[in-house]
């Protein structure tokens, strides 16, 4: 719970600053990394996903769950018009999907 924490701090501070990564998991991911690890941008992205734990990342799923539930409670931090139709869109489709 408390690394649940650490990353929300995080998670929470680039999206303060970076409004790219309000709009996109990946870049938020990679300014994560890059927060977590020096020069993690400069480094193969297969060894990046395959040895995130033995690197101390946080997974890119628990980035992501932390991403919605900030911009579920602060506003704020949502991304463009445009993403968050997008994104409405797709929570849909996915639900109708989970439930086939």
């Amino acid at each position: 719970m408390r690394n649940l924490k650490t990353i929300e701090k995080k998670v929470k501070a680039i999206l303060e600053k970076n409004g790219d990564a309000r709009n996109d998991d990946m870049v938020l991911y990679l300014a994560l990394c890059n927060v977590c690890l020096k020069d993690a941008g400069a480094m193969p992205l297969a060894e990046i996903m395959t040895q995130h734990k033995y690197l101390g990342l946080p997974s890119f799923e628990s980035v992501s769950r932390t991403r919605r539930k900030l911009q579920a409670t602060h506003p704020e931090l949502l991304g463009s018009r445009p993403v968050q139709k997008l994104r409405a869109t797709g929570e849909k489709a996915y639900r109708k999907y989970a439930k086939e």
